[in-house]
Formats: C-alpha cells, structure tokens, sequence
C-alpha cells in the first residue's frame, strides 16, 4: 500500500517520523515488511494513519488484534496522507519540483518548527 504512494522503506521511516509518534530505521521497516519481525499494535495504527484508513481495517488485514480502539490520527497524518495520496501519480522531476517549493516556503519557520526527522539533511 505504502508503493502505491511512492514511498520506499526511507520515505516510509521519514513520514512516520514526521506525523506519527514513531520512529524507527528504515531497515527495521524493512525487518517488519519481510515478517522477519513482529507488526505492533501501535505501528498498525501509525501505518493506517499515514495511508489515510481505518486502523481497525488495517488490523483486520494484517491479522494484527488492537487491545483497544485507536484515538483518531493527528490533523498532520490526515493531511499527510491525503498529500501523498495526490502526489502519487507525478513524475520524479514534478515531485522534486514540489519538494523544492515546499522547502522554500518553509525556510521562515525552520527555526520554530521540526520538520525533518533527526539526522535527516532533505525530506
């Protein structure tokens, strides 16, 4: 699901840093994806919230039992995943385009507000 939105194990670990509570390497995304490594509760629910569903129909389809019902994503996933949902038919250069104007946009508000996960140069 996150393919159909462009986002490789990177891009994956780099959106879930930035609208979700978790952040994990991209290599351990790639541990859980191969099922070398157990799919939480909690990452059911950050997951949904980054593709723009219900977390109790991605646990319903990963098999994953939510030991309760989720609070509603943050405003920032919802829009994330509607961002993501858009942008998934551009082509590289039109999605480096976007990202372009989208950091020129934001160079007044870097001193107020985190917008890159930690260690991370570029989104």
């Amino acid at each position: 699901m996150l393919q159909y939105r462009n986002l490789d194990w990177t891009g994956m670990a780099k959106a879930l840093a930035l609208v979700t509570p978790t952040y994990l390497s991209a290599a351990t995304y790639g541990v859980i994806g191969s099922g070398r490594e157990e799919l939480t509760p909690r990452l059911v629910t950050d997951f949904a919230a980054l593709l723009g569903m219900d977390a109790r129909d991605l646990a319903a389809l990963t098999g994953v039992d939510l030991p309760e019902l989720p609070p509603p994503p943050p405003t920032e996933a919802a829009d994330a995943a509607a961002l993501l949902w858009e942008a998934r038919r551009l082509s590289a250069a039109q999605a480096q385009h976007v990202a372009d104007v989208a950091r020129s946009l934001r160079t007044d508000s870097q001193d107020t507000h985190v917008t890159e996960p930690p260690g991370s140069d570029t989104c």
